[in-house]
């Protein structure tokens, strides 16, 4: 029985019934009839029932009433327990169609004393009864008053049968007793209360309440359940039914009434849940028929020879008890001169012995005279009752000691002095209190005054004469004084005081030992005892020997024994009467105690004996000495070579949470741990007798025969064997070794060098011919055997020309130990005088544990016949069949048992065997094996599945699943929108990815087995997610102006949006005649939307805050957005289109701003657009604001008034316009009166020039660029002055530079261009300009138009292949990586610093560079002035990502 909390599951199964049967006593009750006729009333009568019918759960149940003298009344059937009238007469009543009366109304007589005729009885059968029928029914005859008979029906569930007898010898009787109502209602929770069972836990201490449900958790209850299970058992010895039932012994704790609890030793995880039910059948059952032990057993020393015994009766099936089983074990014998302290010795030399005896006493005796016994001796000594069906357990132990020889019991005890007259020398002093008389007066009643304070204040009139009374003319204070009684109180003890105050209320808690003092001045109490010593001082215990105190020693009566451990500083123990010899029990080892001892006669206690400090031994030492010759698990893993991190599994005690972690690190390392467990003893008949089963008993013998997963759940099984076989088995015979001369052979062979001692040895032979295997691992029988007592053998009468298999085996009383090694011999007749050594059997069970197309895993099992402790590698041997000559053939050696083959050919046959290595020799192949691999097959990968289906939240998490198939195993990897997230070798791969962000959109799963070609299927996801609004921040216009308000949202599913004038949505802007509300969906990316409020003319009353707002199912969004009206314009339009010579036909668009309406409504304006947009731009790049509005990069330089195409144009004005509104008034114009001077230094040049007109005052920095005439790259540097010194330039060379101001804002355009050499600046050169026109050639024009060569190139692959990759997106397989990312390229400019040039101010050449500017970072970004926080260049296309992507971002390209 492994737990309690498996017991519900059997008890549920009982029958309900049995659980509710009534508890009433079967009676038959008999009325006479109140005729005054006496034949009358003996006419009528029954007969009363032989006793409860038991029948098993759907049988048929017959209830027998004999009825005598009816006189044709009719018998009625009746259910107690409701008084439901079943049948009358013969015929059936209830509806209860199973109930019916068998009656014979024959004249035929029956057998049976007093039976005249077959109408005499009325018999009830209920067919296929239930466990509803159980009870108690009543056979009824219908007279005044009426005749009944009781009858009890007990329904027995078909999962509970009792144990059954086998013969006359069994210890349960053969009548098989049935359950009653009075086993099921078994209660012991008065038994738990008092075992301190958790209030919570009550539940299980009750089989009534465990039938009908606890409702506690067996699991909190755990630490209870060794008390519960105690209670349960009730003293009874139900092993005898476990037994009878099968029930394995290491199961059999909860039969004795005993629980193991389940802890981390492993020897505590074993399984007995097969055997649950019949364990609790035997205890139910054992409840009503076994007695209970005997109680209040007693042993009382007599003599140096003698021990009195004596018991009451058990409480429970007293009357059935026959007799009781006296049990006496012998513990110790001690040198009888140890009792002289003069020649004790702390060091135990006593013998130890175990001698158990059992004397048989009749059941009307309860006590037993033990004879014969040695002296001073302890002995053990408990009692059991025994009935004819089985016996109780033993009542608790009780040890005792013998006498010392020629010592005697005492047998009477002598009066003691009488204590003084304090009464009458009270009353002839005149108290007439009787109160003060009786407490006072009395000197063996003086302690109680301690405890009412009234009675001191009530008698202190008297407390002269009181007290001088009770000191009756004699000084106690020196005993006082030695008691710790304060000075105040120290009066009291001489009699002199004459008055009492509350100064004397303290001696009110020292008035215990003040009566002693007097008691002991009164020369009353006996003296301390003498001779206080100690013998036999063990680890747990010693004896303790005293002499009788010198005063008064024929008075004593007992002696109180009080002892302490010193290191624990806490209060004394008491043993009471006690008499010496005695032993002091339950003691730590290598502790201090302190001790003594006190008299006591019938006045109180004498005076203690002087204290006596001793030291118990250390249990280290014992235990080193009882484990110095016991087998050593440990030492044998050393030799093997475990590996270090697997030693916590080479313990008996071993963790159960070790084995779970330990068990995938030391997986190759369990045959070690096995062989050093086994111990090289055979431990399977041990396993047999505690239910491990006959699959796993080979794990048993140290070699198991298969996996041993299945054997995990009786690991505590195996390991309780063995622990206990290595400590009586004997140990494996050692260096065995034959020689062969003719057909004679002569064995040798070395004794076990640990454990048990062997007393004999087996020898096992058999002739094997050239087709049988010589060694069959699954038996250690061979055909045959020889039993020697030597280390030696000879076997004569061999075949000549035969081949024998021998081992040796050693063996004791409890069994056998395992071969270590095995000869296989060849007897020939020229064989002479030839020496064999034994060798380790060879590997078995070789097969494949798993292969592919390139490697095969193998396994086999070690040798069986080996030293546990012997360190065996083995050599692993293949080839394939087609390679021939011993030379192909390809040697592993390897030192676990198991290896696997790489680098094979897919479909190939190989051949394989191995062999063992130890020091004795090598061992005989193992079997050959033909194992083929597998065909390799390319990798194929399916799409990859993710749940949830098509509701990915952002934030959540989603589970991926990448299915991949091909031989060998392929390598699967997953990318989520380009990254490398997870790679393992498998054909299934799951994985979950947490917090989920919305770029997660993209996801592949690729495969590669290195044949064929690697393999990439891809899905895109949707990710829902709240939405985000980027809103275009305040909006500058003029009165009169159509103004744009715009927010970028992006949300899926798609939102719902509106445009409010206050942040709490009460206010709605209304599409009507001034207001246009537009929704646009972004036509690339599908989650991205535009929302547009066009105000047409604005007022002021248009002017202030607006509040986009976005909701879908998941969330709600809202951002401001705001429009402002100008208090004056800041730059005049038409000024600019007059200087640009813009045609008078378009001049009216030209007003302080540009107005596009005007221009789209007259296609002849088209041919103006460029010099219209640069007057617009006023000199400031606004591309920063436009990227930001998802304007393409081909069309940026429309934001600063470059030249663009048509499709720009018309597409993308409306926004550069909105940002050249939104911030033209910010931003500074270009520098100008741009110049070049020459230098003060030689290989410089001075640059200088104006601040812009346009917000001079805003300018903090200026960018300055130049490069060598023709050259690609520019140069560049930053300064806050309006003049720079560019040093490290050539003399011959010509450059070309241009200058932009930069602000909070942003930027301006570039100036115009100059050249100059390091003389100064050349006058008519015509330089290109960097920027601004179609014919500039200054540096940024020339990396512009790089740029939009390459954009213009991309684009159209791009939409070239945008068919397809808009099919990839919809999940299908793709061998591209689609989500190549590209990092911004920051400035290297570092403190004003170029390659090859310092900076310096124009005025006095003293360096005046800045640090890297914000602005400048901006430059090509967006409007500071926005809310977009975004820190990058402008998105490349896709088709750039595509190609211009970096390595470890994506998949790897196939090749």
């Amino acid at each position: 029985m492994r737990a309690l909390t498996l017991s519900v599951a059997l008890l549920a199964a009982l029958t309900t019934s049995l659980a509710q049967s009534d508890d009433t006593k079967e009676t038959v009750e008999s009325a006479s009839s109140s005729s005054s006729s006496d034949d009358e009333s003996k006419e009528a009568w029954m007969r009363a029932p032989a006793g409860t019918v038991a029948v098993r759960s759907g049988e048929d149940a017959l209830l027998t009433c004999v009825v005598l003298g009816a006189r044709g009344k009719p018998v009625l059937w009746r259910r107690a327990r409701d008084s439901s009238l079943l049948t009358a007469g013969g015929v059936r009543v209830t509806r209860d169609e199973r109930v019916k009366v068998l009656h014979d109304d024959a004249d035929e007589p029956l057998q049976g004393p007093g039976i005249r005729k077959g109408g005499d009885v009325w018999a009830l059968v209920i067919k296929s009864v239930k466990s509803s029928d159980a009870g108690l029914y009543t056979c009824e005859l219908n007279t005044e008053p009426p005749v009944r008979s009781f009858h009890r029906l007990t329904v027995i569930s078909r999962g509970l049968t009792p144990p059954e007898a086998q013969n006359a010898t069994d210890s349960y009787s053969a009548n098989n007793p049935t359950l009653s109502t009075l086993a099921l209602s078994h209660n012991y929770t008065d038994c738990c209360i008092s075992a301190n069972v958790s209030r919570g836990c009550l539940g299980f201490c009750s089989i009534q309440t465990i039938l009908e449900g606890t409702g506690q958790d067996p699991e909190t209850c755990q630490p209870d359940f060794p008390a519960i299970v105690k209670c349960m058992a009730d003293g009874r010895n139900h092993v005898p039914c476990c037994v009878q039932e099968h029930v394995p012994d290491i199961c059999q704790d909860v039969c004795r009434g005993e629980f193991t609890p389940v802890t981390d030793n492993i020897k505590t995880h074993y399984s007995c849940a097969a055997y649950m039910e019949k364990t609790l059948a035997c205890i139910v059952e054992g409840i009503e028929l076994l007695p209970s032990p005997p109680e209040d057993v007693e042993v009382e020393p007599l003599s140096e020879k003698q021990l009195n015994i004596t018991w009451s009766p058990p409480l429970e099936n007293t009357e059935t008890v026959t007799e009781y089983i006296v049990n006496v074990t012998t513990l110790r014998s001690f040198d009888a001169h140890l009792i002289d302290p003069s020649e004790s010795s702390m060091r135990n030399t006593s013998m130890k012995m175990s001698q158990p005896m059992t004397y048989k006493v009749p059941a009307n005796k309860t006590f037993l005279v033990l004879n014969d016994l040695l002296p001073f001796t302890m002995y053990e000594i408990s009692v059991t009752s025994y009935n004819i069906h089985g016996s109780s357990l033993p009542s608790y132990s009780i040890r005792s000691l013998t006498l010392t020889p020629g010592k005697m019991k005492t047998t009477a005890v002598a009066s003691a002095p009488k204590l003084p007259d304090v009464r009458s020398c009270c009353l002839s002093a005149g108290i007439n209190h009787y109160g003060c008389v009786d407490k006072l007066c009395d000197p063996t009643k003086t302690f109680e005054i301690g405890l009412q304070v009234t009675d001191l204040m009530i008698c202190a009139p008297w407390a002269g004469v009181t007290f001088g009374c009770l000191a009756n003319g004699m000084d106690h204070t020196p005993c006082c004084r030695a008691r710790g009684l304060p000075e105040a109180c120290l009066p009291l003890c001489s009699g002199n005081i004459t008055n009492l105050d509350f100064n004397h209320f303290k001696c009110l808690r020292f008035m215990t030992g003040y009566t002693n003092c007097l008691l002991q001045g009164y020369g009353v109490l006996p003296g301390p005892p003498t001779r206080l010593h100690l013998t036999n001082i063990d680890t747990d215990f010693a004896v303790v020997h005293w002499a009788p105190p010198n005063a008064l020693a024929d008075t004593v009566q007992f002696y109180n024994l009080h002892y302490k451990a010193l290191q624990l500083e806490e209060d004394y123990k008491t043993v009471e009467r006690v008499q010496s010899p005695f032993i002091l029990e339950d003691l730590e080892s290598n502790t201090d105690y302190e001790i003594f001892v006190e008299a006591v006669n019938e006045h109180g206690l004498g005076e203690a004996s002087p204290r006596l400090i001793f030291r118990t031994q250390s249990l280290a030492l014992e235990d080193e000495e009882e484990v110095s010759n016991a087998y050593n698990v440990t030492a044998c893993c050393e030799k093997v070579q475990v590996a270090t991190v697997c030693m916590p599994l080479c313990s008996y005690d071993a963790k159960m949470s070790d084995l779970r972690t330990l068990a995938p690190l030391c997986a190759q390392e369990f045959h070690k741990l096995l062989r050093c467990g086994a111990g090289g003893r055979n431990h399977e008949a041990c396993c047999a007798r505690r239910g491990v089963p006959a699959s796993c008993r080979g794990v048993c013998a140290g070699a198991p025969r298969g996996s041993v997963n299945s054997c995990v759940s009786y690991v505590g099984n195996i390991v309780q064997c063995f622990e206990e076989g290595t400590g009586i088995l004997p140990g494996p015979p050692r260096e065995l070794h034959a020689v062969v001369n003719h057909d004679k052979l002569f064995l040798d062979w070395a004794a076990p060098q640990d454990g048990a001692n062997a007393t004999s040895y087996v020898v096992h032979w058999q002739k094997v011919d050239n087709n049988s295997q010589p060694y069959y691992y699954n038996t250690l029988q061979l055909d045959n055997k020889m039993n020697v007592t030597q280390t030696m053998a000879r076997l004569e009468g061999l075949d000549v020309n035969s081949t024998y298999h021998v081992f040796v085996v050693a063996a004791n009383d409890f069994g056998t130990s395992l071969p270590s090694s095995m000869l296989l011999l060849n007897i020939t007749e020229d064989t002479e005088n030839k020496e064999v050594s034994g060798i380790p059997s060879p590997p078995h069970s070789l097969s494949v544990a798993s292969h592919s197309a390139t490697w095969l895993a193998l396994s086999w099992q070690p040798p069986q016949f080996s030293q546990p402790d012997e360190k065996i590698t083995y050599t692993l041997f293949f080839k394939s069949p087609t390679q021939l000559g011993t030379g192909n053939v390809t040697k592993i050696t390897t030192t676990v048992p198991g290896h696997t083959l790489e680098k094979l050919s897919p479909n190939t046959q190989y051949v394989v065997w191995v062999t063992a290595h130890a020091v004795a020799g090598d061992s005989l192949p193992s079997e050959t094996l033909l194992a083929w691999t597998d065909p390799a097959y390319p990798a194929f990968v399916e799409p990859p599945t993710i749940n949830p289906v098509n509701l990915v939240v952002e934030g959540s998490s989603m589970t991926i699943l990448c299915i991949a198939m091909g031989t060998p195993t392929p390598t699967i990897s997953l990318y989520i929108s380009g990254r490398l997230v997870r790679q393992e070798v498998t054909r299934h791969m799951v994985t979950v990815i947490h917090n989920v962000t919305r770029d997660m959109s993209q996801v592949s799963c690729y495969a590669d087995n290195g044949y064929g070609t690697p393999m990439q299927a891809s899905r895109r996801i949707n990710i829902s997610h709240v939405p985000t609004i980027q809103a275009s921040g305040i909006t500058m216009a003029a009165a009169g102006d159509s103004v744009i308000l715009e927010c970028r949202v992006e949300a899926l599913p798609k939102p719902t949006v509106a445009f409010w004038r206050d942040p709490s949505g009460r206010t709605p802007v209304i599409d009507g005649p001034n207001y246009s509300i537009q929704l646009l969906s972004d036509p690339e990316e599908s989650t991205k939307y535009t929302m547009r409020l066009i105000i047409k003319k604005i007022t002021e009353t248009d002017e202030g805050d607006y509040f986009c707002h976005a909701e879908n199912a998941f969330g709600k969004t809202l951002r401001p957005v705001s429009v402002r009206l100008r208090t004056a314009p800041h730059h005049n339009v038409t000024e600019c289109c007059t200087q640009m010579n813009v045609s008078s036909t378009c001049i009216d668009a030209c007003s302080f701003h540009l107005d596009m309406d005007n221009i789209m409504d007259r296609p002849e304006c088209m041919d103006d657009f460029e010099k219209l947009m640069k007057c617009a731009a006023d000199g400031s790049d606004h591309r920063g604001c436009c990227a930001s509005w998802g304007v393409p990069r081909n069309c940026l330089e429309l934001c600063r008034g470059g030249p663009v195409s048509r499709t720009c144009a018309l597409q993308h004005a409306r926004r550069a316009l909105a940002c050249f509104r939104d911030a033209g008034a910010k931003l500074p114009g270009p520098p100008r009166n741009l110049k070049a001077h020459v230098a003060p230094t030689p290989h410089a040049v001075l640059l200088s020039w104006d601040a812009p007109l346009k917000n001079p005052q805003t300018v903090y920095l200026y960018r300055v660029f130049w490069r060598a005439y023709g050259a690609k790259v520019p140069e560049k540097l930053d300064t806050s002055e309006t003049s720079v010194v560019l040093t490290g330039l050539q003399d011959d060379v010509r450059y070309e530079c241009v200058v932009k101001a930069a602000n909070d804002v942003g930027t301006s355009s570039l100036s115009q261009s100059i050249m100059f050499t390091t003389a100064g600046q050349e006058t008519g050169a015509a330089a290109a300009p960097v920027g601004g026109s179609s014919t500039a050639s200054a540096v940024g024009g020339a990396v512009a138009c790089i740029l939009v060569a390459a954009i213009l190139l991309s684009a159209g692959l791009y939409y070239r292949h945008r068919k397809n990759l808009r099919l990839k997106a919809q999940g299908g397989v793709a061998f591209e990586n689609p989500s190549y990312l590209r990092e911004p390229n920051p400035d290297t400019v570092v403190n004003g610093t170029v390659p090859n040039g310092n900076t310096a101010n124009g005025g006095n050449g003293v360096a005046n560079s800045i640090s890297n500017s914000t602005a400048w970072r901006q430059e090509t970004l967006q409007n500071p002035s926005t809310a977009i926080p975004t820190a990058r260049e402008v998105d490349p296309t896709l088709y750039e990502e595509l190609k211009l992507g970096q390595d470890g971002a994506g998949f790897k390209r196939l090749k």
